[in-house]
């Protein structure tokens, strides 16, 4: 079974009625755009009583049109501080896990990807409740969320991930959407006690950097899966020129080649353009591939990302039902 193990589910309404109320930051009014763009270039996206209705259509065909069995839509909680409480004023980007739940459990093709802060004091609660609504991960953006992933704080919360069998899919390296300067909470070390706990642990992009000037955690990312059996790192937003050459030493060594799973990141999925080790008749070619989540993968294969990294997150999104019964 194929599955895209990173895509953000955006609620557009709300995006565009925040932008329009002058609350919304350059990067996520920059995420608005593109889901825009995206969504005016597909026919599918004609018919519907409303943007987010006529949205997951789209992306129900792309997934129907592609090479994907499921994809793995993500929710993104609010920032919240040391004590427990949220904070909305620092809080960039919101996607919440109900609207998220909902719209997965309609479809087949969709797999429900919670965010859960771990400052939260309902933490391990919330994450029960959603676990039995479906949710197959959790995802994190520590920069953007302001979650410092080695705090003591965020022990106990490992401890239930590992105890329910909940990967955590963790951004890892440079961030660019959300804006903030906490970089150095995205380091692939900081993740260390989750795994010594047992926590499933996916880095998100593997810890590499976006431009040349940046700090790269790849190498930090590559020891780390190495010495960790249950570390491993995903393909998402690699197919570009600066990232390429991280892929390939992925890709020439067993050990790190078995640790590769896939995902896109969509929407935030460069163009084949932006990838000239493929060379420019290549370039052109997949470019013209309409659906981006079948193209993301088309560039993939080109780059010679063999099947098993496409199917292995199968076998990794696995709850333990028996202590699910157990606790119910």
């Amino acid at each position: 079974m194929k599955i895209d193990m990173h895509v953000h589910l955006a609620d557009i309404e709300l995006l565009l009625a925040s932008r329009q109320e002058g609350r919304i930051s350059h990067s996520t009014r920059h995420l608005t755009r593109i889901l825009q763009k995206t969504s005016s270039e597909n026919s599918t996206m004609t018919e519907g009583s409303s943007l987010n209705e006529r949205w997951i259509k789209c992306l129900i065909a792309w997934v129907r049109e592609s090479q994907l069995d499921k994809i793995v839509l993500l929710a993104m909680d609010a920032v919240f501080d040391e004590s427990g409480n949220a904070c909305p004023e620092r809080t960039v980007l919101h996607v919440d896990n109900e609207f998220v739940c909902s719209v997965a459990a309609e479809q087949p093709e969709f797999i429900f990807g919670a965010s859960i802060h771990p400052y939260r004091k309902d933490a391990i609660v919330e994450l029960e409740r959603l676990i039995k609504k479906g949710a197959r991960l959790i995802k994190w953006i520590p920069s953007g969320q302001y979650i410092e992933p080695d705090n003591s704080r965020c022990y106990p919360f490992y401890e239930a991930l590992s105890h329910y069998g909940i990967p955590l899919l963790s951004h890892t390296g440079m961030e660019h959407t959300l804006g903030t300067r906490r970089l150095s909470f995205n380091h692939p070390e900081r993740l260390v006690p989750a795994l010594k706990k047992g926590v499933t642990v996916f880095a998100a992009h593997c810890g590499v950097h976006l431009f040349l000037h940046e700090p790269s955690f790849f190498k930090s990312w590559a020891l780390l899966a190495k010495e960790h059996e249950n570390l491993y790192g995903d393909s998402g937003a690699f197919s570009i020129v600066t990232r390429i050459p991280c892929l390939r030493q992925i890709l020439k060594d067993k050990a790190l080649r078995d640790k590769l799973i896939y995902g896109s990141d969509f929407p935030g999925i460069p163009s084949p353009l932006w990838c000239w080790q493929l060379g420019f008749k290549k370039m052109r070619e997949l470019s013209g591939i309409n659906n981006p989540l079948e193209r993301n993968m088309r560039v993939m294969q080109a780059l010679n990302i063999p099947p098993e990294v496409f199917e292995r997150t199968h076998k990794l999104l696995h709850i333990k039902e028996e202590i699910l019964s157990n606790d119910r």
